[in-house]
């Protein structure tokens, strides 16, 4: 199964091979690339080994093209993208900024789907801003 991965503000590309590429700052602004697996919910992530993120840091997420911040209006602790899938069906895509949380959400009209054992902790927040039930 292949998706393409679009930043919201430029339609730009944000995956390459098998990865999602962003360009990342944290709190005590270190920058650099961050690297994520596209399959929702899985959580493994590559970076320069000197390009360290503490547990519970909330790292920004910067579209590689445009240098947009991809931050939600939803909540501050969440970033958002597109989705494309093999049927060309556009999905919204919500994941965690907070280093070590894993939660994801692909929403789609009014249907929500969430990722992770941490997806309870904006759940609510994201059904009552797109009115969506689950």
């Amino acid at each position: 199964m292949h998706n393409d991965f679009l930043c919201p503000k430029c339609n730009g590309q944000l995956n390459a091979g098998d990865v999602l590429i962003f360009v990342s700052k944290t709190d005590d602004e270190k920058n650099g690339l961050l690297l994520l697996h596209p399959e929702l919910g899985n959580y493994r992530v590559m970076n320069h080994k000197l390009f360290h993120i503490s547990t519970g840091e909330l790292v920004e997420f910067s579209c590689p093209i445009c240098q947009e911040n991809l931050t939600s209006e939803i909540d501050n602790n969440l970033a958002f993208i597109f989705m494309i899938d093999e049927k060309h069906v556009q999905h919204n895509i919500l994941f965690s900024k907070i280093n070590g949380e894993r939660c994801t959400y692909k929403i789609t009209g009014d249907d929500l789907k969430s990722f992770g054992e941490d997806s309870v902790n904006y759940i609510d927040i994201i059904k009552r801003s797109v009115a969506i039930t689950q």
